[in-house]
């Protein structure tokens, strides 16, 4: 009983520190409903991203969202709780971006800056998200493989196998050419069949 007073505190705490809040009873039940859902599917989500541990897994100790109050929580496996105002189709973004519609029906008929400052002054999700899972390159490493794809016998780059020199994109014409109009004329004979 005391981890959920605990956590619902935590939650209060973070709806409280965060700047656009919104009255929740000034969105509709079923989209407070379909917030909750992704906010709860984000959760194991993020803290396979942020806290990637394959003894712990991906399965959040906590993932909750009462969607009456939009009061929610993510505490991952490890016992952390990201910060998932980092993160999109989680409850602080939908609670930001529901805040700044609310802005811009209340600027005047007309008054364009004011709506621009809205979305400008309040932007919603990660603006320097952390680069999780990143993989650094030396400058050898990037030499080598360019040398690489520019000698003879390589395959980047193409498809073909038969070293005639096809790109992806020429392979691609070439179907389109091939079988193009035969798809067209099954269509349109299949399109009379269908009148008749």
């Amino acid at each position: 009983m005391r981890l959920f007073s605990t956590v619902a505190l935590v939650a209060t705490i973070s709806r409280l520190s965060s700047t656009q809040q919104i009255d929740p009873d000034s969105v509709s039940s079923s989209t407070r409903d379909q917030w909750c859902t992704s906010q709860k599917s984000q959760c194991p989500l993020i803290c396979l991203q942020v806290y990637e541990n394959t003894t712990t897994g991906s399965d959040p100790e906590q993932n909750d969202c009462d969607a009456d109050t939009l009061d929610y929580s993510c505490v991952c496996a490890n016992g952390a709780s990201p910060n998932v105002s980092e993160y999109s189709l989680t409850i602080p973004y939908f609670e930001c971006t529901e805040y700044n519609n609310q802005c811009v029906a209340n600027c005047a008929s007309g008054n364009n800056q004011c709506a621009s400052d809205c979305r400008t002054k309040h932007p919603c999700g990660a603006q320097s998200p952390k680069r999780y899972n990143i993989t650094t390159t030396t400058s050898s490493s990037i030499a080598s493989a360019t040398a690489s794809s520019t000698g003879g016998g390589s395959q980047y780059g193409s498809f073909d196998s038969q070293g005639d020199g096809k790109s992806a994109g020429a392979l691609a014409v070439d179907f389109g050419a091939s079988y193009g109009l035969a798809v067209m004329v099954a269509g349109l004979f299949g399109g009379f069949a269908l009148v008749l």
